[in-house]
């Protein structure tokens, strides 16, 4: 019942949105991949997802739920912590579902998981060349933090990997 509620609370406050760019991945004569973007793809979590699945395009997917979940979080914060803690594991779980049918929806084919930065040898620092490089992230609400953080704290970013086709 408890967190029937909480899940209820979260969906009510909770507006999902999306920014999508995609790059092609090249070659360079050493055998790494790269993209015309000023984004550093050359770590080595990346290169080994890439070529997993023989990918010769690279999609970047940034979500949120938006403002009013951080806003939300902080108002149970102070009168019941015990409703924040469930209603913040289920933003949790809510920005990875929206997050998941959201890239269903793009029907990439034959894409990677969505590989986070922040995760293995990828420094969470490679967000502000995307936010750098994908300014449309700022229409939907999503600022950086000196130390790299999303703003709203419900919000991901995420490198796909894909066989285009071409």
């Amino acid at each position: 019942m408890l967190l029937r509620s909480a899940m209820n609370d979260m969906k009510r406050v909770a507006r999902p949105q999306f920014v999508v760019r995609y790059l092609a991945l090249k070659e360079d004569t050493s055998g790494h991949l790269f993209v015309d973007a000023p984004i550093n793809i050359s770590f080595d979590s990346l290169q080994k997802l890439f070529r997993s699945k023989e990918s010769d395009s690279l999609c970047i997917l940034v979500s949120t739920l938006g403002p009013a979940v951080d806003k939300r979080t902080s108002q149970l914060a102070e009168r019941d912590a015990g409703k924040m803690v469930l209603f913040d594991a289920c933003a949790n779980a809510y920005i990875e579902e929206v997050t998941n049918d959201y890239q269903k929806k793009l029907n990439l084919g034959g894409e990677t998981f969505r590989f986070a930065p922040g995760y293995g040898d990828v420094p969470l620092a490679i967000q502000r060349e995307i936010f750098e490089y994908m300014p449309e992230i700022s229409k939907i609400g999503i600022e950086l933090d000196d130390s790299n953080l999303m703003h709203p704290f419900k919000s991901m970013t995420g490198f796909i990997g894909f066989k285009s086709g071409k």
